[in-house]
């Protein structure tokens, strides 16, 4: 049954409550809905599309409605929706651990299933707590992680990140943690030595220490130079720190590459996995370990070593299908170049629309990740917007009417586009954007200088 567009805007305004959303803002504007997608666009219920710069929450990987991906779930669908994972085991979660196990860093060799990326954490927050009670540690209790960081809303997640414009409110039932200065451009001296202070001081006490690698993406695409990721793996093995890698944003693609830690020669002892691994098709996620630690569970029950954790739809059938052909695509695509090859033009165009754009103030990129600080220009008298003027968001509402989703918090406009982006929409994409800015702000800042930005927007 077909239901009117007016009836679901009602529906929507009347009962739903959006993530990240303030609702009072959301209530003001018509809804959009999104109601089909295909490749690299999403459709509304007039038809009009949009391409899908945010990749639908850093999700998308071979694009909307994927042939391959369909026929996988289909064939999974056909057999076995869902069974607990409990007790139980099913083919293709099977399968799915051998693959991950594949392409993760050599010792990485157990996967923990549960449904989201936070999850995924509190799993490896939990594992490694109880790892050290097991082996005679129980002083290792604090958490370690990088200033900026971002690891989901669980209380877990959010002790071990530094996300205060998110999470600070919940502050005063965090974990305890400390925290590192986050690198600085190509500068990583000051980060480490940091990081060395806190060890020092709270090294025999700290179970694990979360990062993620290369580059920061909730942050706002903020980057890490070459040889971070090394010197912080080599300072957590010095002091028997567990290492856990988030790359929950840039695994499985995202930079160009598998997955970071792979590419850098890097084995943590937790490695996290989510958004991208079913290709943005259902919810998934999991925690790669070693068997060093998974064999400090194993013994008889009366012991009380069991990880008593877990999810109801843990290692879910038909994410596990899914995953296993987006994996087999990925590799695909990784093996003939494709990847790389637009990874590498998404930067030159970047570099080209953005790069002298006098609206921009800085850019950083690294593979399919983006971020586009905007400010007044430097003919305004203004040096900044405020970042409670939230111009990058307003913006990114302004592009609807530009075919072009994406995501603005504060000044920051972030571009993650799924991994199929051709050449020509990577075009449309940064050219319909960069005007749109020029546009935005000329009636903005230059068209009503005197009337403040705020009231403006």
């Amino acid at each position: 049954m077909k239901i009117d567009v007016n009836t679901l805007n009602s529906w929507d305004k009347s009962y739903s409550w959006h993530p990240f959303t303030q609702m009072q803002e959301y209530l003001d504007h018509k809804p959009l809905h999104i109601t089909h997608g295909k490749g690299c666009w999403l459709y509304d219920t007039e038809g009009k599309r949009y391409l899908d710069g945010n990749a639908s929450n850093w999700t998308n990987v071979h694009g909307h409605s994927d042939p391959e991906l369909n026929e996988a779930l289909i064939q999974q669908l056909g057999s076995l929706q869902q069974s607990s994972y409990k007790d139980l085991s099913h083919p293709a979660a099977s399968q799915l651990c051998h693959e991950l196990i594949s392409i993760a860093p050599e010792g990485l060799n157990r996967c923990f299933f549960t449904d989201n990326g936070a999850s995924s954490v509190e799993a490896a927050l939990k594992i490694s707590f109880q790892y050290w009670q097991l082996t005679g540690n129980p002083q290792k209790k604090l958490i370690i992680g990088m200033e900026g960081g971002y690891h989901g809303d669980t209380f877990g997640a959010m002790s071990a990140g530094n996300s205060l414009s998110f999470h600070q409110r919940f502050s005063e039932w965090f974990l305890p943690a400390h925290h590192f200065m986050a690198p600085q451009h190509d500068d990583k001296s000051k980060s480490l030595c940091d990081l060395d202070r806190l060890l020092k001081t709270y090294g025999d006490q700290t179970a694990i220490l979360f990062l993620e690698p290369s580059v920061q993406g909730p942050r706002g695409i903020h980057l890490q130079p070459q040889g971070f990721l090394q010197a912080v793996a080599e300072r957590c093995k010095a002091y028997n720190v567990h290492l856990a890698l988030d790359e929950i944003f840039v695994g499985l693609g995202r930079l160009g590459h598998m997955l970071v830690s792979t590419a850098e020669g890097v084995t943590p002892d937790f490695l996290c996995l989510s958004k991208t691994l079913t290709g943005g098709y259902l919810p998934l996620a999991t925690t790669l370990t070693t068997q060093k630690i998974y064999d400090a569970f194993l013994g008889n029950f009366n012991e009380g070593k069991t990880f008593l954790h877990g999810h109801t739809f843990a290692a879910n059938p038909l994410a596990a299908a899914v995953s296993i052909k987006n994996i087999e695509k990925l590799k695909q695509r990784i093996a003939d170049g494709t990847l790389q090859s637009t990874c590498h033009y998404f930067g030159k165009s970047v570099e080209f629309y953005f790069g002298k754009h006098p609206f921009v103030k800085s850019i950083r990129q690294r593979g399919l990740a983006c971020a586009i600080e905007l400010y007044p220009g430097s003919t305004s008298t203004l040096q900044n917007f405020k970042s409670n003027e939230r111009i990058a968001h307003h913006f990114s509402l302004y592009l609807r009417n530009k075919e072009i989703l994406l995501r603005g918090v504060g000044n920051t406009l972030s571009i993650v586009p799924p991994l199929c982006i051709s050449d020509q929409e990577i075009d449309f994409l940064c050219k319909q954007t960069a005007a749109a800015i020029l546009e935005y702000m000329h009636e903005l800042v230059i068209s009503r200088p005197a009337i403040p930005v705020s009231i403006a927007v």
